[in-house]
This record gives structure tokens, C-alpha cells and sequence, in this order.
């Protein structure tokens, strides 16, 4: 029997990989305390606190020795009437829970941060950004976010989600010493929208900016920056920051990115990618994954889009997860468009980019997707150079929103245009057809052309 705890958003538990009824909100909060310190004595009088820590019932002790109760009889269903627990022990002067930390996600979270932290001291960045990606991709959402608000919630919420952002900080640090600034900006982008008051944040993005040859947009992020904290706070922008403007605006040469030479050099035309391939048949699911692995990216399966969803939430979204997804349009469980809108309107993964993979007829429904917030479509049947040249666009082309947002109003033009001829053509044939059945004379049409 194996548990695995989980506190990065709703408290859970899973036992062999299924859901385990653990209770009400009380109770989760009861094993949430225990969880946060595991294999110590966590006393009655801490228990109650957490819980209730203005104005205890008065039956407090008694209702902790209930809540633990049937925490037991939870944990460990198979244990007979009067046999002594061993998960959840009873140890003077409270309650002690027997679990391996690294059962519990939140504590691995902290190991992978710690880890991640000594490699990124030790001169290892390729180390680093791999550890802290893996602990960016175990957040669920807001830690302890279905058990009552109380002091110990938010203190522990609080804590664990500025690990979690302190993380995100010293990836993109170990990214960018990778020279990986070309791929960092969207995500950057987000996170300094998401987290104005940030400097670090702003100042990688700035850095990844002029890195790829933006200055003035590094320059206009520092001036947001700047207008920012003077509005709210009343402050000028850190030393960092400051110096970091100037050395911008004198094109310092300590600004460029040159690769260490103990670290292998980048593939060319950038670094390899996830790719997650969705689509309800097998054989197609891996011929899409093995031409996405022969051009040597990482490529992941997913039978429907409910999988791909539940793959995509447990990667983290754009943080460390999947860097693009390969969506087929038609499938029965749930179809490339329902998919499609589900992921964009998630704001943890709305940034991942989607490539729809159609058949070329499919001209409307294409049209229809780029609007749902598809980058690129790939038509079927599809050519190796085709694919590549897809999954490059899609990976390391980084435009700016305004340069995102008029490349898809084009693009959907040009799918329009081509929808409109192709109905033109269809009823100038049909006009043609019925003007010869009319005179009495056959006449041969043509076939209508296919689309790109």
C-alpha cells in the first residue's frame, strides 16, 4: 500500500493512486497540521490552535481525538478493531504522523528547491533549472485551498507559495545562464503581469529582452516598472534595477550572454521541446510522436483531451511543462475544439501553445480554432520538413503580443479567403451542373482544389 499526500491546492490523499475520502474541511485541516510536520509530535493543544485559534468549543480535545479517529480508519482501512495504528500514532502529548516526507508534496517542493539552489551555487544551472522545474510542476494551486482560513492556513499557504515563486526566480536565473532568454520571455511576460511588484521578475525580463536584440522594449518594461512602484508604493526601483536600465542604455558588453565552456553548447535553432501529441488513435498518436522525437524533441501521449488536460495541470502549465501541444481536432471523447477552450480559459495553462493537427479540408474548422487561440495548424497528411517547420514556429518564434496578435488576425484572413474561394468554386460547379442537366448536355467539372 503506497499514500501519497497532497497540499499544493486541495488537501488529498491517495492510496495506489486513487482518491481517498478523508472527511470535511476539520478534518482535512487536522491532517494538513499533522502533514506539515511529519514523524514529529504535534501536541492536542497545536491541533486545537490551528483549528480554532480564537475561540475553541468547548468540547475541543474530545472532537481532535474524533477527527483523528476517523482519520485513522482513512489512512489505514484494513486495520482490525483494537489493533495499534501505525500511520497515525497516538504519542503523548498529541498525535504523530509516521510518514516518509517525501510522500508529501509540499515537502518534496522544498526538497527540489533546496536541491535546485545548492546546484545553481555549485556552477550546475542545467541541474538547477531541471530540479526547480520539477518543483514548479508538483503546484496544484493555492496550497490548502479547501480547508477554513486560520492563521496556521494562511501562514502555511503563504510560505509555501513564495517557495514556489522563489523558485520560478532562480529557473529563469539558471535559463537565462543557458542562454535560454529567447524562450523565457512569454513566460516572463506573464509573470512580471501577474506579479507587478516583483523587480526580479522585471529584471529578467528586461535581460532576456535586450538578450534578443529588444532594447526598447527592455527599456519600456523598466519605465512600467518604474510608474508602477512610484504609483502604489511610492518607491523608486531597486539598485538592481536601476543599474541594470543604465547598463541597457550604454549597451554594457557584461549584458551578453556567452555560453561557459564547461556546459555543452545549444542544439542549433534552439533547445529541444515537450511536446505533448493528443488523439484518440493509437497508431496515429505515435507516428505524430516518433517524427516529433526524430527531430529531437520529447514528445508525450495523451489518448483524449480529458488526459491531455489532467497531463498538462500536472506538468504546471507553461512553467516547467509542456512547451507545445500537437491537438488532433476530431475526437469522440472530448473534440479538439472542447480541449482547446478548456486550456485557454485555464489561466495556469493558456499560454501553452496548441497546434491543431486537421485534415486539409478542414478549412473552417481551422478558422474556427486559430479564433479559439490555436497558434498554427498542421495539416493532415503532414511532411517531416512540414512539422519541423511548425514546431520551430511555435517553440522559439517569441513576437511580441502586438506582433502575435496581427500574425493570427492574417493568418485567420487567409483562412477565411481560402474558405470563400473554395465555396465559389463549389457554386460556380454546382451552377455549371445544373445549367448542363438544363440544356440536355453532360459536361465534365473539375475537381475542387485542395487547400494548403
Amino acid at each position: 500500500m503506497t499514500l501519497d499526500f497532497r497540499l499544493l491546492g486541495r488537501v488529498e490523499v491517495r492510496r495506489d493512486g486513487e482518491p481517498v475520502d478523508i472527511g470535511g474541511p476539520k478534518q482535512r485541516a487536522v491532517l494538513a497540521s499533522l502533514l506539515m510536520r511529519p514523524r514529529r509530535v504535534v501536541p492536542v493543544e497545536q491541533l486545537i490552535d490551528d483549528l480554532w485559534p480564537e475561540r475553541p468549543p468547548a468540547r475541543a480535545v474530545a472532537t481532535v481525538q474524533v477527527f483523528v479517529s476517523q482519520l485513522r480508519r482513512a489512512l489505514e482501512p484494513g486495520r482490525s478493531r483494537g489493533q495499534t495504528a501505525t500511520v497515525l500514532v497516538t504519542a503523548s502529548p498529541g498525535y504523530l504522523l509516521d510518514v516518509d516526507p517525501a510522500t508529501v508534496d509540499a515537502h518534496r517542493l522544498t526538497d527540489l528547491v533546496t536541491r535546485g539552489r545548492a546546484a545553481r551555487d555549485a556552477g550546475e544551472p542545467a541541474r538547477a533549472a531541471e530540479l526547480l522545474a520539477g518543483a514548479e510542476r508538483l503546484w496544484q494551486g493555492p496550497p490548502l485551498a479547501d480547508v477554513p482560513d486560520t492563521p496556521f492556513v494562511r501562514t502555511t499557504a503563504a510560505g509555501l507559495t513564495e517557495l514556489r515563486l522563489g523558485a520560478a526566480d532562480d529557473r529563469a536565473d539558471a535559463e537565462l545562464a543557458l542562454g535560454r532568454h529567447a524562450a523565457l520571455i512569454a513566460e516572463l511576460e506573464q509573470r512580471a503581469h501577474r506579479h507587478p511588484l516583483r523587480e526580479r521578475v522585471r529584471e529578467q525580463l528586461m535581460l532576456a529582452l535586450y538578450r534578443c536584440g529588444r532594447q526598447v522594449e527592455a527599456l519600456a518594461v523598466y519605465r512600467a516598472t518604474h510608474q508602477t512602484l512610484c504609483r502604489d508604493l511610492g518607491l523608486e526601483p531597486g539598485v538592481r534595477l536601476r543599474d541594470l536600465e543604465q547598463a541597457i542604455l550604454r549597451q554594457d558588453p557584461a549584458l551578453t550572454w556567452r555560453p561557459d565552456p564547461q556546459l555543452p553548447a545549444p542544439r542549433a535553432g534552439g533547445d529541444p521541446g515537450r511536446v505533448l501529441v493528443v488523439d484518440d488513435t493509437a497508431i496515429n498518436r505515435k507516428l505524430l510522436a516518433t517524427a516529433v522525437t526524430n527531430l529531437g524533441h520529447r514528445a508525450e501521449t495523451a489518448p483524449d483531451g480529458h488526459r491531455a488536460l489532467e497531463m498538462l495541470r500536472e506538468a504546471g502549465g507553461a512553467a516547467g511543462g509542456f512547451d507545445v501541444v500537437l491537438l488532433d481536432l476530431l475526437m469522440p471523447v472530448l473534440d479538439g475544439y472542447a480541449t482547446l477552450a478548456q486550456i485557454k480559459a485555464d489561466p495556469a495553462l493558456a499560454s501553452v501553445p496548441v497546434i491543431m493537427v486537421s485534415a486539409v479540408p478542414e478549412l473552417e474548422s481551422v478558422v474556427r480554432c486559430i479564433e479559439l487561440g490555436a497558434v498554427d495548424y498542421l495539416p493532415k497528411p503532414y511532411s517531416s520538413a512540414l512539422l519541423k517547420a511548425r514546431l520551430h514556429a511555435s517553440l522559439h518564434a517569441r513576437r511580441s503580443a502586438t506582433e502575435r496578435e496581427s500574425v493570427l488576425h492574417n493568418e485567420i484572413a487567409a483562412l477565411r479567403a481560402q474558405v470563400g474561394s473554395a465555396r465559389a468554386v463549389s457554386a460556380r460547379v454546382a451552377g455549371a451542373q445544373v445549367t448542363g442537366a438544363q440544356v440536355g448536355s453532360a459536361q465534365v467539372v473539375g475537381a475542387v482544389p485542395d487547400g494548403p
